[in-house]
């Protein structure tokens, strides 16, 4: 998905630089309002490209939602269906250009629980206090903002419980990272 977004900023980017610089080249050339009335041109037609970009950016977003997983607001949440320890699934997360999903809303929270209730699985979070015992943070280091903890948790029973889970009810629970969850990964 990153990928896909450093190509279309390229895309949209280079016919504006290379007409900016052809524009400049033959501003001497013409005629103040003719020169501007083709910029104003110019302008229009990327302006236009850009919407069609944005169109089709978005028509592949609802296939892909439609087809694999779900989304909320600019996060689109897939799984492959398959269940594995945290520490696998982050890394097929990371190496899908993805993360764990981390929900800092409600309504994010309530997209990853669509999810595991179709494939009838609890999945792990991207959230762990891994670092810092009772100190839960998303991935990016940052420590939660938002939480939806069941009754009674986090509680780290054993000591062994570093990783957080999401039950069917969409509550969350502190969980032994080696045990095996669905894997559904967040893409922004």
């Amino acid at each position: 998905m990153k990928l896909f977004q450093i190509l279309c900023v390229v895309m949209v980017s280079m016919p504006l630089v290379v007409t900016s610089t052809q524009s400049c080249q033959h501003a001497d050339k013409k005629s103040g309002s003719q020169g501007l009335d083709e910029l104003n041109h110019k302008r229009e037609t990327l302006e236009q490209e850009l919407r069609c970009l944005q169109s089709s950016v978005a028509a592949l977003k609802n296939a892909l939602v439609f087809n694999k997983g779900t989304s909320s607001g600019n996060k689109i949440y897939l799984t492959n269906g398959q269940t594995t320890t945290y520490n696998e699934a982050y890394t097929i997360c990371a190496k899908a250009g993805g993360q764990l999903p981390s929900p800092q809303i409600t309504e994010e929270n309530e997209a990853i629980l669509t999810l595991a209730l179709q494939h009838k699985r609890d999945p792990f979070l991207g959230i762990n206090d891994i670092g810092d015992e009772g100190t839960f943070r998303y991935p990016n280091g940052e420590e939660i903002t938002y939480s939806n903890w069941a009754v009674d948790e986090p509680n780290d029973v054993l000591e062994v419980e570093d990783c957080v889970e999401m039950f069917s009810d969409g509550k969350w629970n502190d969980e032994n990272c080696e045990e095996k969850r669905l894997i559904i990964c967040e893409f922004s």
